[in-house]
C-alpha cells in the first residue's frame, strides 16, 4: 500500500496548512506508516490505525468532533442514554471509533466487522480497552457461504458490490448475530448499532432471539444495498418484534431508530 500521492497528497498538505490557522474548525492530521496499515495522529494525542490513508478525511475536524457526529447519528445520549453497565453491539464497527467512544462512557461494546484488513485496525485501536470485544464476523440471516467485497479505503466493504471501481471479492463463512450472542454470552443489550452496508434486514433476521432482549436499535438504512435503502424492510422486522420505529431527524444519513415498547425505557 502506498502513501498519498498526486492530488490526494496535495489535499492533505493544504488541509494541514489551513488547519494551522483553525479555518473551518479543521485540525491537523498526521499520517504515518504502521506495517501495511497507517496511523493517523490527531490533536490531543489520539491515534487511529486505518487500512487506507485516504480515511484521514473522516478526522479532519478532530477526534472530539468525530465522536460527537457518531453520537448524534446513532442516538447516543439522545434519545438513548448510554452509560456505565450498559451493553452495546456495534455491527459494522469498521476501525472501532463508535465502540471506543461508548466504552469511554462506561459501556461494554461488542464490535463486529467482516473485512479482515479492517478488523486488524479495529483490534489495534481497541487494544487495552477491557470494555471492547472485537470480533471478525460476516453476519447474515443464517449460517452459509457468501461472496464478500473488500473496499476498506472507502469504508464500503460489503456482501453487496460497492459502487465505484471494482472491489476484490472472496468467499466467506457467514453466520447469525444470535450465534455470536450465544458464543460471547451477550445478555441484555441497551443499544444495537448497525451499519451493515445494505445487509441490515438479513442481520436483523438472524438476531430474532437477541432482539427480544434489546432495548434500543439504531441502524444506517441508507442506499447501500445496490443503491436501494433498507428502511422499509428493517421497519417491518422490528415492528413485528414489538419495536416502535422512528427516524433520526438530526442526521443527514438515513438512520432508523427503534425502541422496544415492551421494556422499560
Amino acid at each position: 500500500m502506498k502513501h498519498l500521492s498526486g492530488k490526494y497528497a496535495l489535499h492533505h498538505l493544504v488541509h494541514n496548512a489551513l488547519a494551522t490557522f483553525g479555518i473551518d474548525g479543521w485540525q491537523r492530521v498526521g499520517i504515518a506508516p504502521n506495517g501495511d496499515k497507517f496511523q493517523l495522529n490527531l490533536k490531543g494525542g489520539h491515534a487511529v490505525v486505518v487500512p487506507h490513508p485516504l480515511l484521514w478525511r473522516s478526522y479532519r475536524r478532530g477526534w472530539d468532533v468525530r465522536c460527537a457526529r457518531l453520537s448524534a447519528e446513532f442516538g447516543v445520549n439522545a434519545p438513548f442514554a448510554i452509560g456505565a453497565g450498559d451493553t452495546v453491539i456495534d455491527v459494522g464497527a469498521n476501525v472501532g471509533d463508535f465502540s471506543k467512544m461508548v466504552s469511554e462512557l462506561g459501556a461494554r461494546a461488542f464490535a463486529f466487522d467482516g473485512d479482515p484488513s479492517v478488523v486488524e485496525c479495529l483490534k489495534a485501536n481497541v487494544a487495552g480497552l477491557a470494555g471492547v470485544v472485537p470480533t471478525e464476523a460476516v453476519l447474515w440471516k443464517e449460517a452459509t457461504e457468501l461472496t464478500f467485497y473488500s473496499a476498506p479505503g472507502r469504508a464500503d466493504s460489503s456482501i453487496f458490490l460497492p459502487p465505484g471501481e471494482g472491489a476484490p471479492a472472496f468467499t466467506v463463512a457467514a453466520t447469525t448475530l444470535d450465534f455470536w450472542a450465544a458464543e460471547l454470552d451477550i445478555q441484555d443489550v441497551t443499544l444495537l448499532k448497525m451499519d451493515a452496508e445494505g445487509a441490515e434486514p438479513e442481520v436483523l433476521e438472524g438476531a430474532q432471539e437477541l432482539l427480544q432482549r434489546t432495548r434500543h436499535v439504531a441502524i444506517d438504512t441508507g442506499p447501500e444495498r445496490l443503491g436501494e435503502k433498507t428502511d422499509a424492510a428493517c421497519r417491518a422486522i422490528l415492528e413485528a418484534l414489538g419495536f416502535q420505529v422512528f427516524a433520526n431527524e438530526n442526521s443527514k444519513r438515513n438512520i432508523t431508530f427503534a425502541t422496544q415498547v415492551n421494556q422499560d425505557a
